[in-house]
């Protein structure tokens, strides 16, 4: 039976107040919810973004106490929503945080690397899609440096590692290629089970190295491990090995909600491909990943001062204990950016200074090879004229926007795959208004230099809005009734385009 309206309505109110997509949920007292040049094997390839993140655009454009910046590999930026508050009441507030890799420390990233590459070989994956995974799988070894470990893993019912954790050199490395050789495609997915033995495997390799699991499905896990918790767990087991999930759905008939939860739990990537010629590309920009990692274990630890309470942490994995929140960010790549945004809530003062919260970034320098630490405190002001209460901080605005695009377009997959295309269509449109209110917002409280930076931001949303519109409106309208669509080959692909941008809009 079809949701009504105002219980559709209802449903996106709590989704954009929660803005969490498949978020990590409470687990006892922890809490679980520049352009770059690197060199691939003597090849030049070219990664990372633009040549300046938003939030270094926004750099210095805070009031007072209520922007920091500190670091050196790993540059943090701090934030508050607003650097005034009212005084004598109680107020909302958000503290953003900021991080990414510094382009010059390119040239220091050495550190070897342990890769498991983990191949579905289930009956699905017969012809031309194990072509195209073995020959991804195939490049990227031949890539792989001197003094790197690889280790590949098939899974079908059961496992077989065909590659054991084989550390590379001239003298083997064609004896690693010809371990892929001998892989085929039959019987059930158990993606557990494949994902298990990697971990073994890897916990077998050098010490010291940047780890990573490369893992591809095409199909719905239908032995082992199921379920979207179930993948959680196995995501928080590899972050506590310093092991990111990349995860890639190949075609139409993977579980994206279960992928989307393994990398994100393990601070990975999830990518979706409908083509499987694609493959290629995604292992190129893995190992470019690994190859210029320059800092491993990233954590942030903030500090919430006297009676700051958090209402909520949006996107991304922490642990709170009393007054303390951890959020692990994992590794860093050149030109990598993560970020971190709460909501809190600040109790009533009187005017003044009021403390929010001191945080410490610390993380393994690859590059300097010791351990590396900033911090920052941030403070807000407390006033009781009216006029001089901050409007909500044009940056944080274009953040908070990000997730709560990614919460209604996980709303609008919910729905559509539900069967209720009326109620999806309803989703994305009420959501594309608020974003476009936020964009006004946001444009005219935002330093000229970044207004076209932030214009864009905004327009990859809107986009995201109407790709999804159309999607789901040519699904029904190819399918025999559009009760059937969610399960035509449109329906899926695009309900699984929109998973595909998750990352993009929450980290």
């Amino acid at each position: 039976m079809k949701l009504s309206t105002a219980m559709m309505l209802s449903l996106v109110g709590m989704a954009l107040s929660s803005v969490s997509v498949w978020a990590l949920a409470p687990t006892g007292a922890a809490a679980t919810p520049s352009p770059v040049t690197a060199v691939l094997g003597g090849a030049t390839a070219s990664g990372g973004g633009d040549a300046q993140t938003l939030a270094q655009l926004f750099k210095g454009g805070g009031a007072g106490e209520a922007t920091f910046s500190a670091g050196s590999t790993l540059m943090m930026q701090g934030r508050l929503g607003h650097p005034v508050l009212g005084a004598g009441r109680e107020n909302e507030t958000y503290l953003f945080l900021d991080v990414d890799a510094q382009a010059e420390a390119a040239a220091g990233a050495q550190a070897p690397v342990n890769l498991a590459i983990v191949l579905d070989r289930s009956g699905s994956m017969q012809g031309q899609r194990m072509q195209n995974a073995i020959a991804a799988a195939t490049g990227m070894i031949r890539r792989l440096r001197d003094g790197d470990t690889v280790s590949v893993v098939g899974y079908n019912t059961s496992t077989q590692v065909f590659l054991p954790p084989t550390r590379i050199d001239g003298s083997n490395r064609d004896l690693a290629l010809s371990a892929l050789r001998g892989i085929d495609a039959q019987g059930n997915t158990c993606v557990s089970c494949g994902l298990e033995t990697a971990m073994d495997l890897l916990a077998r390799g050098p010490q010291g190295s940047v780890q990573r699991i490369l893992l591809l499905s095409d199909g719905e896990a239908n032995t082992g491990v199921r379920d979207v918790e179930g993948f959680r767990r196995l995501g928080e087991r590899a972050r506590g090995m310093e092991t990111a999930v990349s995860s890639i759905g190949v075609d139409v008939d993977y579980n994206e909600k279960v992928l989307f939860a393994l990398s994100q739990a393990s601070n990975g990537r999830h990518y979706f491909v409908e083509d499987p010629s694609g493959l290629p590309r995604i292992f190129d920009d893995e190992l470019r990943s690994l190859v210029t990692t320059v800092a491993s274990n990233a954590t942030v630890e903030i500090q919430l001062a006297a009676g700051v309470t958090v209402e909520q942490v949006f996107d991304r994995a922490f642990e709170q204990r009393g007054d303390r929140v951890t959020v692990p960010f994992g590794s860093f790549s050149v030109g990598d950016e993560k970020t971190v945004l709460l909501r809190l809530r600040v109790p009533a003062g009187d005017p003044g200074d009021r403390p929010i919260a001191s945080v410490r970034l610390h993380w393994q320098d690859l590059v300097l090879s010791k351990e590396g630490t900033c911090e920052g405190n941030l403070v807000a002001q407390l006033s009781r004229d009216a006029a001089q209460v901050s409007p909500l901080d044009a940056l944080v605005e274009t953040r908070l926007a990000r997730s709560e695009t990614a919460a209604a377009l996980a709303l609008a997959n919910e729905q559509f795959a539900a069967g209720d295309l009326s109620s999806a269509r309803q989703t994305l449109s009420s959501s594309r208004g608020r974003i476009r209110n936020r964009q006004a917002e946001a444009a005219a409280r935002a330093p000229a230099v970044a207004a076209q930076k932030v214009e864009s931001e905004f327009q990859t949303q809107l986009d995201a809005f109407d790709d999804a519109e159309r999607g789901f409106g040519n699904a029904a309208a190819n399918a025999p009734e559009p009760t059937a669509a969610p399960d035509s080959f449109d329906g899926k692909r695009q309900i699984r385009k929109n998973a595909d941008r998750f990352d993009d809009f929450g980290l």
